[in-house]
């Protein structure tokens, strides 16, 4: 959603809309959304640098990585990687061929079905959660986002008994997604998936998001623009929020962040994730 205490990786629920998806008619207007994708690469093989690019500043209330000080293959320092109830084909390690700054990234490996996930993981122990608070990171992969139900970003809430925000895809666009009651943002009806994005492949893509977690806010940009159907500000919009906000109290305490993959149909994807952040203010692209 170490040396240092690894992060707890709680159980998760299997998502119900994953086995519902979108007739053809509405994926084509979900992809009518302003963003052209690079075509997915037959296999996952290292894709071919591309110039170095400069990481944003580290916030000082905060925390960065750049795996830059990895020393071997597998994630360590504040990173541990996990499959929680179930483990299977999925991997995670630090990848010294593809990155986005420097010379080092975060690959998964994300096998089909729900035990084939694989997560790296650090808890935001030295991030203040209760107040609002912004992460970023760079994400590239290799698959379109499918139809059916899948994550890419999981943060565990212990306000919510443990349960995980969930960032991912489905019906081909972005989404979040609250485990404890399979809410969506945006819903999936055809309008609302309008108003999220893909996500482009073979190429690097900025997210961000800000989380209140005293107002239930939530917001999200996707290389430096708001994305209008990934935004909760507490006034029900149809199609956008209005599911999401049937929960009038959901006041999220995030304690952890974890990056990589789950499906749960059999949808696989390879990932590289670099440049993370997290802190009290916006830290930008």
């Amino acid at each position: 959603m170490p040396p240092t205490p690894r992060p707890r990786l709680r159980p998760r629920l299997r998502s119900r809309l994953g086995r519902r998806p979108l007739s053809a008619a509405a994926m084509a207007l979900a992809a009518s959304a302003p963003l052209v994708p690079a075509a997915p690469s037959a296999a996952a093989e290292a894709p071919t640098a591309a110039p170095a690019a400069t990481a944003a500043a580290c916030p000082a209330d905060g925390f960065c990585e750049d795996f830059e000080s990895q020393t071997g293959t597998l994630p360590s320092g504040r990173w541990s990687a996990g499959a929680p109830n179930c483990s299977g084909s999925g991997s995670a390690s630090v990848d010294s061929s593809v990155a986005r700054s420097g010379g080092k990234s975060l690959r998964i490996d994300g096998g089909g079905g729900y035990c084939n996930h694989v997560f790296a993981g650090t808890t935001l122990d030295d991030v203040d959660t209760s107040a609002p608070f912004w992460a970023r990171f760079h994400v590239r992969h290799t698959t379109a986002l499918p139809a059916a139900h899948v994550t890419f970003a999981a943060l565990r809430d212990s306000a919510d008994n443990g349960r995980d925000l969930r960032m991912g895809g489905q019906n081909g666009a972005l989404q979040w997604n609250r485990e404890s009651d399979d809410a969506t943002l945006p819903e999936q009806s055809p309008n609302g998936v309008s108003m999220s994005r893909p996500l482009p492949v073979g190429t690097w893509t900025c997210v961000e998001f800000r989380v209140d977690g005293s107002t239930g806010h939530l917001e999200t940009w996707v290389d430096g623009t708001s994305v209008q159907g990934l935004a909760v500000d507490g006034t029900p919009t149809h199609d956008i929020d209005g599911q999401w906000l049937r929960r009038a109290d959901w006041r999220p305490r995030l304690t952890d962040l974890r990056l990589g993959w789950e499906s749960y149909g059999g949808e696989t994807d390879t990932l590289w994730f670099d440049d993370v952040a997290v802190g009290g203010s916006r830290i930008g692209c």
